[in-house]
């Protein structure tokens, strides 16, 4: 079987999720995976790259997400290992770009900190060496002060000690370091006073 003649990597997360989908297809036509994967008198290898492949075209995956998964419904550890090895060469399962993609799509809906970011990617599975490096790259782009003013900005201006305090908390519950938040924090204060 050959590889899928498309770019994967600085794909949209729509593109990937097309192209997986037209590789299954393909695969389906040439009669190398079946259309139904309830077969379960023979658990063939294709049947559980299949699965893999499927889960990845509904959403973005973590190996670990895969893992979990193929193990779910019945794959071997040996099984497992050779789906995840063929989904990472045929390059649909690529931890690193998962997190970067997260990372950037969660920032984008909800700015945060590197505390809490760090812990929501390390929930999806990804490995701590892919999250530390992700987040060094994602706050080298932006700064968390840029982040935590955005949040300020959405909150609308706080006028009472109370909606400082309420500020406040929000941006600790984001994730900001208090650095940031007392540096962000500081001119509405003295704005206040």
């Amino acid at each position: 079987m050959r590889g899928p003649k498309f770019q994967v990597f600085g794909t949209s997360n729509s593109e990937l999720r097309v192209a997986l989908f037209s590789h299954v297809s393909r695969l389906t036509r040439h009669g190398i995976v079946s259309r139904r994967v309830t077969d379960k008198a023979s658990p063939s290898p294709d049947r559980w790259l299949q699965l893999g492949v499927r889960a990845l075209a509904r959403s973005d995956r973590t190996t670990a997400q895969i893992e979990r998964m193929l193990a779910a419904k019945g794959a071997s550890l040996s099984q497992v290992r050779a789906a995840v090895r063929r989904l990472t060469s045929l390059r649909y399962l690529d931890d690193e770009a998962f997190a970067t993609r997260w990372a950037d799509r969660r920032l984008a809906r909800m700015p945060m900190g590197r505390a809490r970011l760090e812990e929501e990617l390390l929930a999806t599975g990804c490995p701590e060496h892919i999250v530390q490096a992700t987040l060094r790259a994602i706050y080298r782009k932006v700064s968390e002060r840029d982040l935590a003013m955005q949040v300020v900005m959405m909150a609308g201006r706080a006028a009472s000690a109370q909606a400082l305090g309420r500020l406040a908390r929000l941006l600790s519950q984001r994730g900001f370091d208090e650095d940031t938040i007392e540096t962000v924090m500081g001119p509405l204060m003295r704005e206040r006073s």
